[in-house]
């Protein structure tokens, strides 16, 4: 950490800050007072209602009012795999299971069924994960108008502390569903963290995953899970967060009388976090596995974590902002080297952080990913950039732009502070409960670092990170595909690399400062030369003066989010489908055009013209459309609109940053060779589009053979006449700020004053009839992946869009209810449904991973649910819970800006699913639903299946 900068500064930001008096009239340490929770910087009170109560249960309750109506709780426990003794591995992992399989409140399965009836969604909406050293469980989107609800959520939250009943029936059907879930997620990751962690840890709390050893999770007796319950759920090792639309003060009483009663068991274990050992020689790890999809090399230095106690306060804040500052000129540095044709790694970055999975011990680490077999260079290369900078120091210019960088989010934070989402919020909340991390809030955050900022200079900073690079306490880790060709690097290299970086002496970094505008002159402004109001969407649409379409929406969703699309007719429909050139050129062509420069701007450049702003344009050459895609902040409206000109007037060639890119691409695509879910991915790909060419998944010598000069010409084509496009904003816009930028920046693109000439149409093929792919592959884990698409035609309207997609829920529902819970056949087993506007189509799709043993039960028990739904057999009560669940999400899509975007889009194709769709909704009935599937065409089915064999030895 780099805890010394603060001293350094500490004095300074005091003497600014009136509140903080007394801390300089030494009355204690400065860097030890603590910031409030919350707070509102005007009165210092917390936003949030919180304490602890006498059994020392600890509780956070936030009135935030979005989404508006929806409340989501959580309760947290500071409890997780390291408190198992080796016994007990994977305990902490099934009990999280079991809360949701029976409590003294809710016994069985009626929790779910209770929460399920009501609107909220198993998975979605309640869930629950375990850590190392944390669990925790959530109950998201619950609405508050329903009193009863939200009291019942609460009673759940309070049997989840104190009353879960581990039935030992239930017990013994969990284990099955708990080994198909260790199957489901053995991936060639999991399999690494498997190998590494008893390496790089001696502490044996942090050498085994969460989910633990299947020959205790399948044989351990009853006692000893309830043991493990009653030894650590306990309320000084709880916290409730409740964050929500609802009044705090009356839902704090509620807390306060429900959990109190619950009794701290007298002669509790001390919880303690396990310290981990230092090493003064590197560890050195390497592992490779036949499925890695990429090679990827970290090296950590180790050391000490700040005191729990510690965290939250002034010098923990400070030092998490020069962390922030240091990590970001960094990867500058390093994403510059990435941009030139000598670097051997693909990607390379920084940060701080916890050391991988334990909280006594921090770090600050290094992450590369090399392109090719000579690691030691890669790693070499992206060393020798981090330790220049820890040698000489950062520039002014730097620091400049890092700082500014970071006042840009702190202000967009600021900004959105009303309209942050309850889950955002809570997960803060969740951190400081259990991580004791700083949450000032985002004013206080703000107004923090307005004051510290100009006392945070390169003559403070450059002396503080000579100390990063540590020659004790190294960990290098390399993770590897098992391939021919590519050879472990071994630990003498890798050990070599790191310590000859650091050892080698350095000339200071000289850094290049853009000065220069991205559009060197403006033509005139253009004028709106039409205004019309569209009362259906609430949109206000233009026509300006040279042709072009814009349509703005005003939203108070988010308090300072702008959307755009602009969209012309035409991609990858318009290319002729036996043209193999074009055909090739499309698997790269959105590379091509995002490698090259924007006026004199290549990538690096652009990279530093943007630092300090919260904006981002992309170009996307789609199936029906092309156009540009992109986002930004009110305050960088401008800059979004300069890049929308930039893209349609100065798109220039820059062939060695594509050469670069092609490279990475190509790295990227041999190494996912043996990822079996690659080949599964492009295999339904090919089945899903009948191997139409254009839509068949990329190969090297597709990408190989596509012609750099071909597909930026061709992009450039598809910008030339501004009067094909349409330009959608979607936000919080001010319409006479926008409209001068609008006149300004889209009025003087170029274009022909009318519309271009449609271009002939070569529809995309699309699965038809009844397909059956089937395949194995060698995997380490060898398991089952079933995909299927069942489609037929249909009117696209909202009553379609409704009943395909409770369809889909039903079907989603009893899949979990029959395939997990009942047989163990599957852990994650899914289905959707959903209405495919473009082919005017419905389409139902199952997922499910499994085993070879149980595929054909599984695949089996699947068909037989889809066919019940397709015949109209569904239940009231199945029926109740997925248009509960419909209509609680809808009232959510309404206040998001994507979904006016995308509603926005799909109006101007003649699409509609947006009119009468909450009344459909609402006045849907089990009979319409039943009717609507018994009327349903069943012409097409397409079924992928892969199946796992064991590797060849």
């Amino acid at each position: 950490m780099l805890k010394n900068i603060v001293k350094v500064v500490l004095c300074a930001f005091l003497a600014a800050t009136c509140g903080m008096a007394s801390a300089q009239q030494g009355q204690q340490n400065p860097m030890a007072q603590p910031l409030p929770l919350m707070a509102n910087p005007m009165t210092g009170q917390s936003y949030v209602k919180s304490g602890v109560l006498p059994n020392g249960l600890s509780y956070y309750i936030l009135h935030n009012a979005e989404p508006k109506g929806r409340a989501n709780f959580y309760i947290a426990q500071k409890v997780g795999s390291t408190l198992e003794n080796p016994q007990q591995l994977g305990l902490a992992h099934f009990l999280e299971h079991m809360a949701f399989n029976g409590t003294e409140n809710y016994p069985g399965h009626k929790m779910l069924d209770y929460l399920q009836s009501k609107s909220l969604r198993f998975g979605a909406d309640i869930n629950a994960y375990t850590g190392f050293d944390e669990t925790v469980y959530n109950i998201d989107n619950v609405p508050t108008a329903d009193a009863a609800l939200m009291d019942s959520v609460l009673l759940v939250l309070r049997d989840w502390s104190c009353a879960i009943t581990l039935d030992g029936k239930e017990i013994d059907e969990e284990r099955k569903v708990i080994q198909e879930e260790w199957r489901m997620r053995n991936d060639s990751r999991t399999r690494f963290f498997t190998a590494v962690l008893p390496f790089i840890y001696q502490e044996y709390q942090y050498q085994q995953m969460p989910i633990g050893s299947m020959d205790i999770v399948m044989n351990f007796p009853y006692k000893d899970l309830r043991d493990y319950y009653h030894k650590w759920y306990r309320p000084d090792q709880q916290g409730i967060i409740i964050v929500g639309d609802f009044d705090a003060e009356a839902m704090e009483k509620k807390v306060v009388d429900l959990f109190t009663p619950i009794k701290m068991p007298e002669n509790a274990a001390p919880r303690v976090y396990p310290n981990v050992s230092d090493n003064k020689e590197p560890i050195y790890f390497e592992y490779e596995d036949a499925e890695a999809p990429m090679t990827s090399v970290s090296i950590a230095f180790k050391q000490d974590a700040t005191p729990f106690e510690e965290r939250n306060t002034i010098g923990y804040w400070m030092n998490d902002v020069t962390e922030t500052l240091v990590t970001t000129m960094i990867d500058q540095r390093l994403q510059e080297f990435s941009q030139k044709p000598e670097c051997e790694y693909s990607n390379a970055g920084v940060y701080f952080g916890d050391y991988y999975v334990s909280k006594t011990k921090y770090a600050f680490n290094i992450d590369v990913e090399p392109k090719d077999n000579d690691i030691a260079k890669a790693t070499s290369q992206a060393m020798e950039i981090v330790a220049r900078a820890c040698q000489t120091g950062f520039t002014d210019s730097e620091l400049q732009r890092a700082k500014d960088e970071l006042m840009s989010r702190f202000e967009a934070r600021n900004n959105e502070r009303n309209t942050t989402s309850n889950s955002v919020k809570a997960r803060q909340l969740i951190r400081h409960f259990i991580d004791n991390q700083v949450l000032a809030g985002p004013e206080i955050d703000l107004q923090l670092f307005q004051m510290i900022s100009s006392q945070l200079t390169t003559q403070v900073l450059n002396p503080m990170v000579k100390g990063l690079l540590t020659d004790t306490n190294q960990v290098i880790v390399v993770f590897m595909p098992k391939k021919e060709g590519l050879t472990m690097p071994g630990r003498k290299p890798m050990i070599a690399a790191v310590e000859n970086a650091i050892n080698k002496k350095y000339e200071a970094y000289k850094d290049e400062v853009i000065t220069e505008p991205l559009i060197a002159k403006l033509p005139t402004p253009g004028k709106v030369t039409a205004t019309k109001n569209n009362a259906a969407l609430g949109t206000t649409e233009f026509t300006l003066s040279n042709g072009a379409k814009v349509i703005l929406k005003t939203t108070d969703f988010k308090s300072d989010e702008i959307r755009f699309r602009c969209v012309a007719n035409g991609g990858i429909q318009t290319v002729n489908p036996k043209d193999k050139k074009a055909v090739d050129n499309l698997s790269m062509l959105n590379t091509a055009v995002e490698s090259s420069k924007l006026g004199n701007f290549n990538n690096t450049m652009m990279s530093k013209f943007l630092s300090g702003k919260q904006v981002a344009v992309t170009y996307n050459f789609g199936l029906l459309n092309t156009g540009l895609r992109g986002f930004s902040v009110k305050k960088d409206a401008k800059t979004m609109m300069e890049l929308i000109y930039s893209y349609f007037t100065q798109l220039n060639p820059d062939p060695e940053q594509y050469a670069i890119d092609l490279k990475k691409t190509v790295v990227d695509m041999e190494r996912s060779q043996n990822d079996p879910m690659k080949s599964f991915s492009d295999s339904l790909v090919n089945a899903m589009y009948g191997n139409d060419p254009r839509m068949t998944a990329n190969t090297v010598a597709k990408v190989q053979s596509a012609d750099y000069a071909q597909m930026l010409n061709m992009a450039k084509n598809t910008m030339a006449n501004a009067a094909d496009y349409t330009f959608v904003f979607v936000g919080n816009i001010d319409q006479q700020t926008l409209q001068p930028l609008l006149e300004q920046y889209i009025a003087t693109l170029p274009s022909k004053g009318k519309a271009s000439k449609a271009a002939k149409i070569y529809p995309v093929s699309f699965y038809t009839g009844n397909t059956t792919v089937s395949f194995d592959k060698a995997m380490a884990t060898p398991g089952t992946t079933y995909y299927s698409f069942t489609s037929g035609p249909v009117a696209v309207d909202a009553v379609s869009d409704i009943d395909i997609e409770l369809a889909g829920a039903v079907l989603n529902n009893m899949f979990t209810e029959i395939i997990r819970e009942k047989e163990g056949a599957a852990y994650s087993p899914g289905a959707a449904g959903r209405l495919d506007e473009n082919n005017k189509r419905w389409e139902l799709i199952s997922v499910i991973q499994t085993n070879r043993e149980q595929q054909d039960k599984a695949f089996k028990l699947a068909n037989e649910e889809l066919d019940k739904i397709l015949a109209g057999d569904i239940t009231p009560d199945q029926f109740n819970k997925v248009k509960t669940a419909a209509i609680n999400q809808y009232d959510i899509q309404l206040r998001n800006n994507n979904f006016w975007l995308t509603t926005i889009l799909q109006s101007l194709r003649g699409i509609d699913t947006y009119t009468g769709h909450k009344e459909a909704l609402q006045n849907l009935t089990l009979q319409d639903l039943q009717k609507w599937l018994k009327g349903l065409n069943h012409k097409n089915t397409v079924t992928v299946i892969m199946t796992g064999v064991p590797e060849k030895k």
